[in-house]
């Protein structure tokens, strides 16, 4: 089942028009993403432009071999470092326990198109998940929503050694992860393959573990199989290989921000909302010790906006060269240093993204590096049987479900009452308009400043009315409370929090009611190439 973008919740308005009708933003992105005879052409582009593969490998090989990567995913790494292989690359934040739904969906989706081109271009396209190691918004992260047994939602979080907002690769998960997974153990329901699902969780996420390291095993675990390669930018040797592009970015005064606030202007001339602000005269790189700094130029010197550091131009290439892993670049430039290092033919975009692209077209060309194209992550609704037996009684598609609970409720409980119920108050309504307005007509014809006073005791009248019926609707639910704990039940599946499902359900309780074969399900059905949102039912 298939549901147009223009049905979706909440979806930008720009990222909506990149979905409809891409030729009206066309002239913000390098590349049209909608077929594959255009990626194969970029390609082509992409594959005689220079890059750091051997250098890069190397680094991608050890942090691989580390986390435990299999076969196909050291041989993908190896496909790297060779002159014309190509990529196909997706990034997310490190989230707890693999953070929210679609950031499988964005993997998958990533694998998916690398296998797809592959195929068809007869050479190595390598799907590479750059982890978001830099982002510092632990409390996005260390958060994770599953429905219970009882048809609760509840939220889960671990513990860690950071508090405060910490760079995600300086942040370790503490001691009592333990606890942690016992705790989740409890909120699930016994099943197959929960055993074993909790079990891979839980050496993922041990204790000692850094987000970035512990996201990326759990990655592997769920994705090996396919060759998806892991990419922590944290790491010093990747650092090192980002210096000559962060050092443009210094000693250009930041070209990158000259050209996306040209891109801005251009978005707003056309009525687009700009997702990233940004202030002439601010590098996009971040100084990182414990938190990181925004730096931006003032007179000869390059300092934080908190005060907290300064360098003269000597001083920044001096540690720049010394300790490259404390620069890191922000939501500007990241795109960038990724594209620099990897031989990129497409990445994999959620909504938000996809509307910040469209300010990066000019910052990829200062600095001479191809611009991928940006092709929308499949969105997914996962429909599994018992919500479905919901839907199916109440006749209710997907859609119906996209709004508040309670009103759901009270729509449906309106159907099922008893027939008639509702009729006298509605012609009780209509009968006392009629009288109402004759009464009014011929009261301001005695008198003007009668209508006021009508008007008023109308509204009285209109609100004992709405009482009534209101009165009559909690009835018909009291007596029908099976229905209004099943749609209230399908509702938290469906839309929990007034969010889609894919933004806020982990992938946990999913692979232990269906087991790991789940992955497979979503990668086999989920269609890349229609970009809607697509409705997988699980049995």
């Amino acid at each position: 089942m298939h549901i147009p973008a223009a049905a979706l919740p909440g979806l930008n308005r720009f990222s909506l028009t990149y979905l409809q009708d891409f030729d009206a933003v066309r002239e913000f992105f390098g590349v049209d993403y909608r077929t594959l005879e255009n990626l194969e052409a970029h390609g082509r582009t992409v594959a005689e432009h220079s890059y750091p593969r051997e250098a890069l490998a190397h680094a991608l090989h050890r942090q691989n071999h580390h986390w435990g990567a299999g076969e196909k995913v050291l041989a993908n790494i190896a496909a790297l470092a060779q002159s014309g292989s190509l990529a196909v690359v997706t990034g997310q934040q490190v989230g707890i326990f693999g953070g929210p739904l679609f950031t499988l969906y964005k993997a998958l989706t990533c694998v998916k198109l690398a296998q797809s081109l592959q195929a068809r271009w007869q050479q190595p396209v390598v799907p590479v998940f750059w982890l978001a190691a830099d982002d510092d918004d632990l409390a996005e992260m260390n958060h994770v929503l599953l429905m219970t047994p009882e048809n609760e939602l509840v939220s889960f979080s671990c513990p860690l050694d950071a508090t405060t907002r910490r760079p995600a690769a300086q942040v370790h998960l503490a001691g009592a992860m333990a606890e942690c997974h016992r705790a989740l153990a409890e909120n699930l329901s016994e099943s197959e393959f929960k055993g074993e699902i909790l079990a891979a969780l839980a050496h993922a996420y041990a204790a000692g573990r850094s987000l970035p390291e512990a996201f990326a095993r759990w990655l592997l675990y769920l994705l090996g199989e396919w060759g998806l390669v892991p990419l922590n930018p944290a790491d010093v040797e990747i650092r090192r290989l980002a210096r000559p592009l962060l050092l443009q970015e210094f000693e250009q005064n930041s070209p990158s921000t000259a050209a996306a606030l040209r891109a801005s202007t251009r978005l707003e001339q056309a009525g687009f909302t700009v997702q990233v602000p940004l202030r002439p005269g601010r590098f996009n790189v971040f100084y990182v010790d414990e938190v990181r700094h925004t730096l931006e130029q003032q007179a000869e010197r390059v300092v934080s906006t908190d005060g907290r550091v300064a360098f003269s131009a000597r001083e920044l290439t001096h540690r720049l060269q010394d300790a490259p892993q404390q620069f890191s670049p922000n939501v500007i430039l990241r795109p960038l240093l990724q594209d620099a290092l990897l031989p990129n033919v497409a990445y994999i975009a959620g909504p938000g993204e996809i509307a910040y692209f469209a300010q990066l077209r000019g910052v990829y060309e200062a600095f001479g590096v191809p611009m991928p194209a940006i092709f929308p992550r499949k969105s997914l609704t996962l429909l599994e049987g018992r919500i479905k037996r919901v839907q199916d009684k109440y006749n209710l598609p997907l859609t119906a479900f996209w709004s508040r609970p309670e009103e759901l409720v009270s729509r449906v409980a309106r159907q099922h009452a008893p027939e008639g119920l509702f009729e006298p108050v509605a012609a009780a309504r209509d009968a006392l308009g009629q009288r109402l307005d004759e009464l009014k007509q011929r009261a301001t014809a005695l008198d003007a400043t009668l209508a006021g006073f009508i008007d008023k005791e109308r509204g009285r009248i209109f609100h004992q009315l709405e009482i009534i019926e209101n009165k009559l609707l909690q009835a018909t639910k009291r007596q029908n409370e099976t229905l209004t704990q099943q749609i209230l039940k399908a509702a938290h599946a469906l839309y929990p929090r007034q969010q889609l499902q894919e933004r806020e359900f982990s992938l946990v309780p999913f692979l232990c009611k269906h087991g790991r074969g789940l992955v497979r399900q979503l990668y086999e059905q989920m269609e890349v190439q229609r970009f809607d949102h697509q409705v997988i039912e699980l049995f």
